[in-house]
């Protein structure tokens, strides 16, 4: 989450200036990082659209977890459309000496959308678990409306934070990004194993021949080869999610610890997370058939309109 300003110091200056000279309009490599950023943005915003757009058609998932995944979706958006585009003038700003008020702002735009991403995809990992284990109590424990408010109180705490850091106090919310990433690391592994427990149980009593009202116990009334497909889908998104975040991970980490602020680390590792917002709807396409299928049709249909 801490992304735009990791080698700027306390006082909004570069501590590492002499490792910026690749920072240049004639480099290749600010060439290629630049273009990259642009391209990206561009399959992040056509890819999330799309993603939109199939799942208000979907009506086969419930409704609280589809707001969840249009909160993903949107979120990934907003990325391509808000976040790598500062982030791409934000490269030009550096290498033509004109940032500050850039990485002021991006620096908000990535703690709200990046941690609002964060956050989500932890809570439809928690909502998969809620399905499994409370059964027919699950419709009326978890509603569209406390979900709406719990997306909504994620993303005053990531824009809140955002503001901290770009305008009081940058250790702070630094602190608070990682409590959060930690956090929502550990419930999503403690959730993807406790369903990954409690379907194995299921599959046990199957084979035991029991009846299916008793292997259900009264706690499992769903249908569940659908239910695998879809956690199969969040735990494919959460690995994406690991691997976009590691290299960042893996630069806080060499910063904290040995004051290295390499700044072509910096914006690779950045370039990276932004890449997950580009790399979530193909998950969910390839996993999801439904989704998929409806991608397929409003394909088809631009491609007969615009011929």
């Amino acid at each position: 989450m801490d992304l735009t300003m990791m080698n700027i110091s306390e006082h909004g200056h570069f501590s590492t200036s002499d490792q910026l000279h690749w920072l240049t309009y004639q480099t290749p490599l600010f060439v290629f990082t630049f273009s990259l950023n642009i391209f990206l943005a561009f399959t992040a915003t056509l890819g999330n659209t799309l993603m939109l757009i199939a799942l208000h058609k979907l009506s086969s998932i419930h409704p609280p977890t589809k707001f969840l995944f249009h909160c993903l979706a949107l979120t990934d958006f907003c990325v391509g459309v808000i976040v790598q585009p500062f982030f791409a003038a934000f490269l030009m700003g550096i290498a033509s000496g004109n940032w500050r008020i850039l990485h002021l702002t991006l620096g908000i735009f990535n703690f709200t959308f990046c941690g609002l991403s964060l956050t989500t995809t932890t809570a439809i990992s928690v909502d998969r678990l809620l399905a499994l284990l409370l059964g027919l109590r699950y419709r009326h424990t978890v509603t569209l409306t406390r979900v709406r408010c719990l997306v909504v109180c994620f993303l005053l705490a990531s824009t809140v934070n955002g503001f901290i850091y770009s305008l009081f106090s940058r250790n702070f919310a630094k602190s608070v990004g990682f409590v959060v990433i930690i956090t929502s690391l550990f419930l999503s592994v403690f959730c993807h194993v406790k369903i990954f427990l409690k379907l194995r149980q299921h599959q046990a009593q199957v084979r035991q021949h029991v009846g299916h009202e008793q292997a259900n116990g009264g706690r499992i009334p769903i249908n569940i080869e659908r239910y695998k497909k879809t956690v199969c889908t969040i735990a494919w998104v959460q690995l994406a999610l690991v691997f976009c975040y590691f290299p960042i991970f893996i630069y806080l980490i060499l910063a904290t610890a040995t004051n290295w602020l390499g700044s072509i680390f910096f914006v690779s590792a950045s370039t990276v997370v932004y890449f997950n917002s580009t790399l979530n709807p193909i998950l969910f396409c390839w996993k999801i058939r439904e989704v998929r299928q409806a991608v397929k049709t409003i394909v088809k249909q631009i491609n007969c309109f615009s011929s």
